[in-house]
C-alpha cells in the first residue's frame, strides 16, 4: 500500500475503528487511481505520491455520502502532481 492505514487515518484525523475497512479500500482505490494517472510502476515511496494519495483518500472519504468520484479541485492537483511525476520519470508523451 502507498500509504498505511494508520497514516490515512492521521491525515483524516480519524481516531476510530469502525471506518478501518472503509479507509482502507479507500488507500487502494488512491493507488489505482495513482497508478492510472502516473504509470502502474510509479515511485510509491515518492513524497509527494504519498501526498497525492492521502489527498485522494481524503476527497473520497469526505465525499463518499455525496458521491465516490474524485472532486474537481482534488483532480486538478493530482493531474499537475501526476503530471510532474511522468516528466520527471520519463513517460510523458506529449
Amino acid at each position: 500500500m502507498i500509504v498505511t492505514l494508520e497514516e490515512a487515518k492521521s491525515y483524516l484525523r480519524v481516531d476510530f475503528s469502525d471506518d478501518d475497512n472503509l479507509i482502507t479500500s479507500l488507500i487502494n482505490t488512491a493507488d489505482e487511481y495513482l497508478k492510472a494517472a502516473i504509470n502502474p510502476t510509479y515511485d510509491a515511496t515518492s513524497g509527494r505520491a504519498k501526498m497525492l494519495a492521502l489527498i485522494v483518500v481524503g476527497d473520497l472519504y469526505d465525499n463518499r455520502e455525496l458521491s465516490e468520484k474524485v472532486s474537481g479541485n482534488t483532480r486538478r492537483l493530482v493531474q499537475n502532481f501526476a503530471l510532474q511525476l511522468r516528466l520527471e520519470s520519463g513517460d510523458y508523451i506529449a
